[in-house]
């Protein structure tokens, strides 16, 4: 009898630790590197999604998918880049730095002052 308690504790223990380790999938190093793929905008009038791909830079409206900016961006250092964008209701080009504050989140000011914040998507 104690050698069938023994078994079923033993057969048990193995059915937990397979089902813990067998839903983990090898990932590589945690959350996103750098500033490429998406980030949504946080607070502001309008929700809109700005997306950095190999040195280009677009915003796009999250309800219409609209474009409101295009341009181009380039790192300065680790965690900060520079961005030169056209907004597209003005024929004008602005300039702004961003800091990579944390892992997910971009703070970033224009030349002119205005301030605006990224998270990743």
């Amino acid at each position: 009898m104690r050698r069938i308690a023994l078994s079923a504790a033993l057969v048990s223990t193995l059915f937990v630790t397979a089902c813990q380790l067998g839903g983990q999938e090898d990932l590589g190093p945690r959350g996103p590197q750098g500033i490429e793929g998406l980030w949504n905008s946080v607070g502001g009038s309008v929700n809109y999604t700005a997306s950095f791909n190999s040195g280009r830079f677009t915003s796009t409206e999250q309800g219409t998918g609209a474009v409101l900016a295009q341009g181009t961006y380039s790192n300065l250092g680790p965690g900060q880049i520079s961005i030169v964008y056209s907004p597209t209701t003005r024929d004008t080009q602005v300039a702004a730095n961003c800091n990579q504050t944390a892992v997910n989140t971009l703070s970033c000011a224009t030349s002119s002052g205005n301030r605006f914040q990224l998270q990743r998507a």
